[in-house]
Order: C-alpha cells, then structure tokens, then sequence
C-alpha cells in the first residue's frame, strides 16, 4: 500500500518537476500505472472516553464558586476531596441560624427562670394563706365566748381564707400547665432552629465533594468558556465537576467537521493510535453518529459532529481522558489499478487518460469505480504497465483514441460501497493483531481476519 506520506512526496517533487521544465516538455510528464492497494482514509482527531463514568456533580445550590478543583487526569483514591464549593448565601445563613438558636436558648432559659420564679411566689402564697387559715381555726375555739356579731365576722373570715384557699390552689394548678405549654412552645422554637442549622450545616458539607471510588478524575466541560472547567467558575445545579471514568470498557469520541462528517458510515473500520502510548495501536468501527452539529465558540461559523467508534481489539486498553488519532477506512482495495486522481481527465461526459506511446498519447476512455481526494480506482480502460500524461496534452500530440464499448461502458460505472458491480470478489480487509493470552503479549503479534470488503477483477 502506498502511504499518504509518499503521495504527498510524489506530489511535491512533481511540482518541482513542473516549475523546473519548460512549456513544450512539461507535458512529457508521466505516471507508471501499477497494480497496487487502494485505500481511501479520513484521518480525524478523537478522545478516549470510558462507556461507564462516575458523575460528581454540583449539588442543588445556585450561585455556587469553584475555590479548589483536582487537577485535571489526576489519580485520586475512595474519599478523597476532589472540589471544593464556596457559597456566601449558604455562610451568611448559617451564622443567621446560629444567631437565632442562641436567641432562643437564650429567651427559654428566661422564660424557664421566670416561671419558676411565679410558681414559688404563688406557692408562697398558698403556703401564707394556709398559716392564715390556721390560726383562724385556732380563733374558732374561742367563738362560744364572742358575741354574735363577733361570731359571725369570725366565720365570714374563715370562710373567706377557705375560699382564697381553693383560689390559689387552682391558680397553682393552671400555672403549672401555663408553665408546661410555654416551656414546650420554647423547646420547638429551639428544635426548628437546630433543625434548620442542621440542615444548612449539611448543605456546606456538600460543596465538599468527593470521590466516591478511586480513578482517574477528569474535570468536567465548562459552561462559561470553552475549555475544562477551571477554579473561580461559578457553577450551577447538577453540573458535572468531575469525571472518573471506568476504565474497563472505552470508546471513542471524534469531533468531525461537516466536510469529514458526511463521509462516514455507521460500520467503517477505525484504526487508532495513541500519542501518549507509543506503540499502542487498537481497531473498533463508527457505532454512532450524532445528527445535531455544534460550533466550539459562540462567534464561531465552523460547525462539529460527534461521532462515537468502539474499541474492539488491541494490544493494550488505551487509557480515558488520552487523545487519539483516528484513521477511518472509507474504503479499501488491495492488487487493483489505482492512478492519481489528477491523471483523470473528465472530457464529453466521459473519464479519459492519456496514454504515453512514442513521441505522442492515446486518448484512452476509462471507467473509474471508486475514487478518493488523491486516487481513482480503474474499473476497465487500464491494466498495468502503462505510461500516463499527469497533465492534459496537447491536441496535436493526441494520436489516437479508444473508447470503451456499450458492455464495458454500462458494465464499470462509477459505484457506492453499497452497490458494487457482481464482479467484485471478497477478499479479506483488515488484518487485526490478536492476543489469546498475556503470554503472547511479548510475543510477535499473531492475525486474524475481520470483515471482508470488494475488489475489482
């Protein structure tokens, strides 16, 4: 297979080439056609992310500020602080709520005192009134020596301290249950306001988060510019701060752009490479295409694709959070005609190339099958061994022309990937390295194949 790399060498020294010769031999220009592999790739940027995540999130508190964030592909273990929250409403009502809890401690232990107090002076009058009584009673001993109206004012008197009796007594009694009903209004004032500290407590400890099982923590996509989220943001409710991802089972996620997009298919085969893991190569395919596009920036006019690629096989699990470079096989077909794209001339409404045969060119019709941004596939018109013009010749140079029949013509048109001509046969695509054991890890990579894809006989 010719590389990308050696085309674009052979490419700039034919326009070396080019600015070197003169206008009459510039034509002499050619290209050896040979039997090679043709391959069509889209070579894109993408991000190893894991298919299950751990999300930890902002809690549901607006106008939150980020004062501490874990560094962002730092290694963190169960428990440990991977942000800190500050919120300044959340601060100013804990020490109003404090304040209020100590107001009411404070007017229940009056109201404690003072009750107290009136239910001993109201006993103390029980206790008076009780005294009076008995020495009135002592008086009575002596009321056979009174006179009647004496007697009388004795009794009115007891009478009278019996009464006052029984009125402090239920004075004492409905005091108490006062005292009781004002002690228990107190102590729920103070319970809803621990309560309510409690709970604006446990609301500042949940601006500490942290990690709930160790992993890799990856800080999560900024709302307010367009890069990671970064200390001094505010964030807002349900906001992912931090990832830790599962890094048993990944994928990959590629930014395409519009152009790029609209040339994959969910099913191609995707090869990936990994800057931060030399040597590291792994093979999924296009699982998922994502059909609403975005712009990275506001004033941006550039508009992105998501694509998502599975990691199917590989010499080593390529790690969440790395980046990778995605090599996308649109299409692949080994021992065929393959010619550069600028050797096709699109003349009449038919594909032609010039064929090199003495000092002049044959005017040859050609059916191109498959065709990339660098080569076209020749279905029928070339075999191999021929000599053609990079460059259209001149008209007195054209010696001759040869046309495809009716059969040929209809026969090798132009086709998708989903329609080939009947005479494209199955041969093996890609070849996948395998390992069966960790043994074999050290070992030379052993093959198997995967898929099958057309080519042209």
């Amino acid at each position: 297979m010719i590389s990308s790399q050696r085309y674009l060498l052979f490419f700039l020294l034919m326009s070396l080439l080019l600015a070197c010769t003169n206008t009459t031999g510039q034509y002499d220009l050619t290209y050896p056609v040979v039997r090679m592999d043709f391959s069509d790739e889209l070579v894109l940027e993408g991000s190893v992310e894991a298919t299950n995540s751990t999300f930890i999130k902002c809690p549901d508190v607006y106008n939150s500020k980020i004062i501490y964030l874990v560094e962002d592909g730092a290694w963190v273990e169960a428990g440990d602080t991977v942000c800190i929250l500050e919120n300044q409403q959340l601060v100013n009502q804990l020490e109003t709520v404090k304040r209020l809890c100590e107001l009411y401690q404070a007017e229940y232990n009056k109201g404690v005192a003072d009750l107290e107090l009136d239910y001993a002076l109201l006993q103390a009058q029980v206790k008076n009134n009780e005294t009076q009584m008995a020495i009135s009673s002592l008086d009575s001993l002596q009321l056979q020596y009174y006179t009647e109206n004496q007697r009388k004012i004795a009794e009115i008197r007891l009478e009278k301290a019996r009464i006052e009796s029984r009125k402090l007594k239920k004075k004492l009694s409905a005091l108490e249950t006062i005292q009781r009903s004002e002690l228990r209004k107190m102590e729920l004032q103070i319970i809803q306001s621990q309560t309510l500290l409690e709970s604006t407590q446990a609301s500042l400890d949940e601006l500490i988060l942290k990690a709930p099982k160790a992993g890799m923590a990856i800080r999560g996509d900024s709302d307010i510019s367009d890069g990671k989220i970064q200390e001094g943001e505010e964030v807002y409710p349900q906001t992912p701060l931090v990832i830790i991802p599962d890094s048993g089972q990944v994928r990959i996620k590629i930014q395409a752009t519009e152009a790029a997009y609209k040339r994959l298919a969910l099913g191609q085969k995707v090869e990936y490479t990994f800057d931060a893991m030399p040597g590291n190569f792994a093979y999924g395919f296009i699982v998922m295409k994502s059909p609403r596009g975005y712009t990275m920036s506001r004033n941006s006019r550039v508009k992105f694709f998501d694509v998502l690629a599975s990691v199917d096989s590989g010499l080593q699990t390529p790690t969440a959070g790395l980046s990778a470079n995605c090599r996308v096989f649109l299409n692949y077909l080994p021992d065929t005609v393959a010619v550069p794209i600028v050797s096709v001339f699109q003349e009449d409404s038919i594909n032609v190339v010039y064929i090199k045969k003495g000092s002049g060119f044959i005017r040859q019709e050609v059916s191109v099958a498959l065709q990339s941004s660098k080569e076209a596939v020749i279905a029928c018109g070339l075999r191999g061994g021929e000599d053609i013009a990079m460059l259209q010749p001149l008209r007195s140079k054209v010696k001759d022309e040869v046309f495809l029949d009716y059969e040929q013509r209809n026969r090798f048109k132009t086709v998708k990937n989903d329609s080939l001509p009947a005479d494209f046969l199955e041969v093996p695509q890609h070849i996948v390295p395998r390992r069966d054991s960790p043994e074999q890890m050290e070992e030379e990579p052993t093959f198997q194949f995967q898929d099958h894809i057309i080519i042209v006989r």
